[in-house]
């Protein structure tokens, strides 16, 4: 199983852990990446923002944070760290679902750890994209394979 969730506090209750589950399988195996595992993990907003303060001296909150474990012996890729809270504030911001918002922070958490980044315009086109393009691949797919 390509996918380990944490969710101490049941944040993910609100949303389909199928989905996100099929998701993350469809695009781990786009990427040619099905044999790896990766720990999402659903936090608080402080708690986000004390990890963000701690390992980007950043001290404020954010959505998502990815950790790579590549030096790992197993066949780890890394964490991905979600604030519930956060993504409350995107989908009021994107008009997205519960389920789309946590999807598409999900795969932008994938990018990170594959060593994408958004520190300029250049790069933020290319990973924004890129994240775009999974996610539609990956819901006209579902939505094919999945209503007949």
């Amino acid at each position: 199983m390509p996918l380990i969730i944490s969710d101490s506090n049941n944040y993910t209750r609100r949303f389909n852990k199928l989905s996100l589950n099929n998701a993350i399988t469809y695009v781990l195996k786009r990427l040619k990446l099905s044999s790896k595992i990766i720990y999402i993990t659903f936090i608080s907003d402080y708690k986000m923002k004390k990890i963000n303060n701690e390992y980007r001296q950043k001290n404020t909150s954010t959505d998502v944070l990815s950790f790579n474990y590549k030096n790992s012996s197993n066949n780890i890729l890394g964490e991905i760290l979600i604030s519930m809270n956060y993504c409350k504030k995107n989908i009021l911001k994107n008009k997205n679902s519960l389920s789309k918002e946590v999807i598409i922070l999900s795969i932008h958490g994938i990018l990170h750890l594959l060593g994408y980044d958004h520190d300029n315009l250049k790069n933020e086109k290319i990973m924004f994209e890129l994240q775009e393009k999974l996610y539609s691949e990956y819901r006209s797919k579902f939505l094919k394979t999945h209503n007949h």
